[in-house]
């Protein structure tokens, strides 16, 4: 036997590995081996067909046909496997939230597992890619938390060949609401137009059908019901509001530490003279000298007393009286004799010199009464100059107005003593008002009721800046976190009724101090303060609550013109975690994070008047935003503090929401909002989706597994 021909092999192993991508990795692998063998004897079409080397490409199709059918069979299996997997996974997840939406607290019922079992059908239909003996189910552990499983066998295709049978199939999922402590500050735009329906170009004084002020009512309790179907009973879920036009009415919620005691207005002061000595009653007078010219002066009524009978009456009607005094305590051209005090308030003088005098000069008319013993007569008199002396009695009447003094005064200046510490903690009648004070800036310097209703004038700022990034140290205004320790960081009390215009001489508005005796204008009336409806400061409320908050009927109504920087610096300092309200806003009871918003709506652009009576005072005579008065300057200086206050709150970690409502959504206002949390509104039925989808974003129903 040759060596050819003897019974020999080789062999060789293919190894073959097909992966399955999926969320969950299965690595196959199985080694196929081959044989070549060589036979005895004769030969055979094999033998020769296995010598000829141009027919190996036979062999080696057919052994790599076997791994070709191995990697498709398992491409084929892995995207079975893969799509079940991701539809189970979806339709578990769908059950968990359905049945924990469902749930009105931490319990969870027969009721909230067939929901989710429903979901689950819905979104996935049985033998949904072949799958077998599916099972879902859902259990709850007890806190709020809603668990869910499913399973079921996937049988293999093509890998069967290989021995792969079928794939086991399992998901898990679970659903809670994850929004135990948010708060949530409506800043919201109560300017005069919002009296109007959309697309009207404002003009309505009083609030019209379909106004956007009650569509704004309507879509915020929209807002309050998402996120209350949203919530558990261990949620802590706060609201406040804060209403803004030409001012904010913060006050009521104001510490009185925080307001200052002394502050400065435009306003003005009364001067008087001081010691007005006035004439009280004569008590002697003689005449030493000659009568002089005789002059006519009416008839006057004169009565007497102690007249016992008619007839003496009318002796005393027919008669001549001289040398009745007849000055009236005019002491001009006369020399003072003596001057002595009888009391504290009181005092006798005596004169010489020549004296006013009158005589009783012919009846004219008269009548007697017996009872009283008096005589009533009315004479025809005549007056005259002649030299005597006469004694009579003078009473202090205090100062005596003068004129005022129109400036920029400081509330002390108006009188000893005076402070507005006695304006705070009021109890606020009638409902509105936060307080009230008497103040000497009436007509002649009489005092003057000044009603405060609680919106305020602003703490001190960097005068007449527009660039506020870094935010400089001087603008307290601009600083949420401000807890006022002094009277420049303090906040003062708008009072219209104690503003005053002034003017010069000329009757042009003037910035310089002005003594007058003119009673120049007060800042009076809906052009120059708006005082929107007292803010409400973070706290739980009902739907009840809310609803009754902005309904027209408490207040909750349309005035005035629009100053975004007022409502975002209130809005921020009333939300924020630190500043004056950090005691009750820093941390939730149950020491958990608290998820913070400020959702700000408006329905116009920022529209200022440098005659505003506003946070910053009267901005003509104040400049306390510009350095020159200016509306140009104004404006622009407004929408700088906007972007400051809108950046201070999103420091803070709160998310800004922004609505332009009616409007356009400019780039000062898409900017102020956190990314992707601006948006649009053009009527009411945009306005509440606009609102339901920020509820949804913040009350949002979680997947934590």
């Amino acid at each position: 036997m040759v060596k050819d021909d003897l019974p020999v092999y080789r062999s060789f192993t293919i190894p073959v590995e097909i992966a399955l991508t999926s969320s969950r990795y299965v690595i196959l692998s199985h080694m196929f081996s081959f044989k070549e063998y060589k036979v005895m004897g004769k030969r055979s079409f094999f033998w020769t067909l296995a010598k000829d080397p141009t027919a190996n490409t036979i062999v080696i199709s057919a052994a790599a046909m076997v791994p070709l059918i191995g990697m498709v069979g398992g491409a084929v299996d892995a995207s079975r496997y893969y799509m079940t997997t991701t539809r189970l996974q979806a339709a578990c997840d769908a059950g968990a939230l359905a049945a924990r939406r469902a749930m009105d607290d931490d319990e969870f019922n027969g009721t909230h597992k067939q929901l989710g079992r429903n979901f689950f059908d819905q979104n996935y239909e049985d033998g949904l890619f072949g799958l077998e003996n599916l099972s879902r189910d859902y259990t709850s552990d007890g806190d709020g938390e809603v668990d869910g499983a499913a399973s079921g066998r996937l049988p293999a295709s093509l890998m069967q060949i290989f021995g792969f049978g079928e794939f086991n199939v399992s998901v898990s999922c679970s659903a809670e609401i994850n929004i135990s402590n948010t708060d949530v500050m409506f800043v919201l735009d109560v300017t005069g137009s919002m009296n109007c329906a959309p697309g009207t170009a404002g003009g309505c004084s009083t609030e019209q059908t379909d106004s956007k002020i009650g569509s704004l009512r309507s879509a915020v309790l929209t807002f309050y019901d998402t996120v209350d179907a949203a919530t558990s009973v261990n949620a802590q879920v706060r609201y406040g509001v804060v209403p803004y036009s030409s001012n904010v009415n913060v006050g009521a919620s104001l510490d009185p530490s925080w307001m200052a005691q002394d502050p400065e207005y435009q306003t003005r002061v009364a001067v008087f003279t001081p010691d007005n000595w006035v004439f009280d009653e004569t008590v002697s007078s003689n005449r030493t000298g000659t009568i002089g010219t005789q002059t006519d002066i009416g008839v006057s009524t004169t009565t007497w007393e102690g007249v016992e009978t008619f007839d003496d009456c009318v002796d005393l009607a027919f008669s001549q009286h001289f040398d009745i005094y007849n000055g009236g305590g005019n002491t001009s051209g006369l020399t003072l004799v003596s001057s002595t005090s009888t009391g504290d308030d009181t005092r006798e003088v005596s004169y010489t010199g020549n004296i006013q005098w009158k005589v009783l000069d012919s009846f004219d008319s008269g009548y007697y009464s017996s009872s009283t013993e008096r005589c009533v007569i009315d004479y025809e008199e005549k007056s005259y100059e002649a030299a005597g002396e006469v004694t009579f009695t003078e009473v202090n009447i205090g100062n005596q107005f003068d004129y005022w003094d129109y400036d920029e005064h400081n509330v002390s200046d108006l009188g000893a003593g005076l402070s507005l510490a006695s304006l705070y903690g009021q109890t606020g009648t009638p409902a509105g008002v936060v307080g009230t004070i008497d103040l000497p800036t009436g007509t002649g310097g009489v005092d003057t009721t000044h009603t405060w209703n609680g919106c305020i004038e602003e703490a001190s700022t960097d005068e007449g800046q527009s660039v506020f990034s870094p935010l400089p140290a001087a603008a307290n205004d601009l600083n949420i976190n401000l807890v006022p320790s002094n009277e420049q960081e303090r906040w003062k009390p708008a009072l219209a009724s104690l503003i005053h215009y002034r003017f010069d001489s000329g009757g042009n508005w003037s910035t310089s101090q002005q003594d007058s005796s003119d009673d120049f204008t007060t800042v009076q009336g809906a052009d120059n303060l708006n005082c929107p409806k007292a803010a409400q400061r973070l706290t739980t409320m009902t739907r009840a609550d809310l609803e009754n908050y902005i309904s027209a009927a408490n207040g909750f109504v349309a005035d005035g013109s629009t100053y975004h920087d007022f409502g975002m610096i209130w809005g921020a300092r009333f939300i924020a975690p630190n500043g004056i309200f950090s005691a009750d806003n820093s941390a939730a009871p149950n020491g958990d994070a608290i998820a913070r918003h400020i959702v700000f709506m408006t329905d116009g652009t920022q529209s200022t008047s440098n005659t505003t009576y506003g946070l910053y005072g009267i901005e003509w005579w104040d400049r306390r935003v510009t350095t020159d008065g200016s509306g140009t300057q104004l404006a622009t200086n407004h929408a700088a503090r906007f972007q400051a206050a809108c950046q201070a709150a999103r420091d803070e970690n709160i998310t800004v929401w922004v609505v332009a409502f009616g409007t356009t959504l400019t780039t000062n206002l898409s900017t102020c909002a956190s990314p992707g949390r601006a948006y649009s509104a053009s009527d009411e039925a945009a306005l509440t989706q606009a609102f339901t989808e920020i509820a949804q974003q913040i009350a949002a129903l979680r997947l934590t597994s």
